[in-house]
């Protein structure tokens, strides 16, 4: 358990394929009567981006569902995506019994804030000690995927809305939405620090699940959308060893 200290970083580098079209929807209004309804999500260039938080929550979701399979009972703990109440749980920790128990301590502020950060980590699941949680630092950071080609022709398509009640379509509820078409690449740049074996693991898995183009991100994923792959690959792994020479330091 190391975050004030730097130990190891390994970097992942790469490209980011769509093998179906994606829509990452954008909060976007506008008069333009030939605007769609639900464009996608753009950057400063208006060139399409994949945030890179929408497709780190995918990754933790999908790594939660997997070690929640009984054949890693014992050996990988996972939070559960809801409680006995229908609540979102992280592991149960409670962050204010932990610092009123602390706080009765006469160590200084550095060890108790030491003890503090032992018992949120060692009372978290292994996905929260990789991915982070309410009272934990991630260790992971993916950086938002930036298309890289010089030009783009967007899509559109159409969707009607559901009367939930009927089944029906709904009257007067057609929308349009725009599409990434299939094919767009992005670059891909991930960062994982001070990582522990059994993270590393987890790391693995992630990359697996991304080369296997097992994850869909964005909207509209029911109607077969958003599916991507890693592509390009290139691990870069800086340690005590390497370090001063990586940074240019010896």
């Amino acid at each position: 358990m190391l975050f004030d200290r730097f130990e190891s970083r390994t970097i992942i580098k790469g490209k980011i394929i769509a093998l179906k079209p994606l829509h990452i929807g954008a909060s976007e209004g506008g008069i333009d009567p030939v605007q769609v309804d639900s464009p996608v999500l753009k950057d400063w260039r208006g060139m399409p981006v994949i945030p890179g938080s929408s497709l780190k929550g995918v990754l933790r979701s999908r790594v939660e569902a997997i070690l929640s399979n009984p054949a890693f009972a014992g050996k990988w703990t996972s939070c559960n995506i809801l409680d006995d109440k229908g609540r979102g749980t992280s592991c149960n920790i409670d962050l204010k019994d932990i610092k009123n128990e602390n706080a009765k301590a006469r160590d200084s502020l550095e060890k108790i804030s030491e003890a503090i950060a032992k018992q949120i980590y060692d009372k978290s699941c292994d996905v929260c000690r990789l991915f982070g949680n309410g009272g934990l630092a991630s260790k992971l950071q993916i950086k938002d995927m930036n298309y890289t080609g010089e030009k783009i022709k967007y899509e559109r398509r159409d969707g009607v809305g559901i009367d939930r009640d009927t089944g029906a379509a709904k009257n007067g509820a057609k929308y349009g939405f725009q599409i990434v078409p299939a094919g767009a690449e992005f670059d891909f740049y991930l960062v994982a620090e001070n990582l522990e074996e059994k993270q590393a693991k987890l790391l693995n898995l992630v990359v697996k699940l991304l080369k296997d183009s097992e994850i869909s991100v964005g909207g509209k994923v029911s109607r077969g959308l958003g599916q991507i792959q890693l592509t390009n690959e290139e691990a870069i792994e800086i340690n005590r060893h390497n370090i001063a020479k990586y940074y240019g330091l010896e």
